[in-house]
């Protein structure tokens, strides 16, 4: 299995001031609840199949993409591209956070549909309070009504 850190990548990689990557370590998350929980998520931990494959074509997929990142040299060659949960990864710079995170005991993000209406809604009612235009409580109600409407367009409630 792997953990995708996209979001990693970007802070250490040579794009920004040679400085202030230079001084960027990356760390195990906070925590909550006096210290036991941590304060993150882990966006990926497998393999998504759509499910209107044959079972035949799903199994075959599965075993391929199960063989390939079994593979020791796949894993060293793409060490830096994503936190590998497999027998010989080494992490890197910008592993250390995830793999602390894991280590942690971090809860898979619940990807749910209802999450992407939560995205689309934050994304969509924040603008004004980021451009210092609204309260966050003013922010908070419109993304609460964003997400009623959609979700009640959709079914959800």
């Amino acid at each position: 299995m792997l953990y995708a850190a996209s979001r990693s990548g970007t802070l250490l990689d040579d794009e920004g001031d040679a400085k202030i990557t230079a001084a960027t370590k990356l760390v195990a998350p906070a925590t909550v609840g006096g210290g036991n929980i941590p304060a993150a998520t882990l966006w990926w931990d497998g393999f998504t199949l759509a499910k209107n494959r044959s079972d035949a074509d799903a199994e075959a997929s599965f075993r391929a993409m199960a063989h390939a990142a079994s593979s020791k040299e796949m894993v060293a060659k793409a060490a830096d591209q994503a936190v590998w949960l497999v027998e010989g990864f080494v992490p890197g710079p910008k592993s250390v956070g995830v793999i602390e995170a894991v280590k942690m005991g971090a809860k898979p993000y619940p990807m749910l549909p209802q999450m992407g209406l939560m995205h689309g809604a934050l994304g969509s009612e924040i603008v004004e309070f980021l451009q210092g235009n609204e309260s966050a409580e003013q922010a908070l109600k419109d993304v609460e009504a964003a997400y009623i409407t959609k979700a009640k367009e959709q079914g959800f409630l």
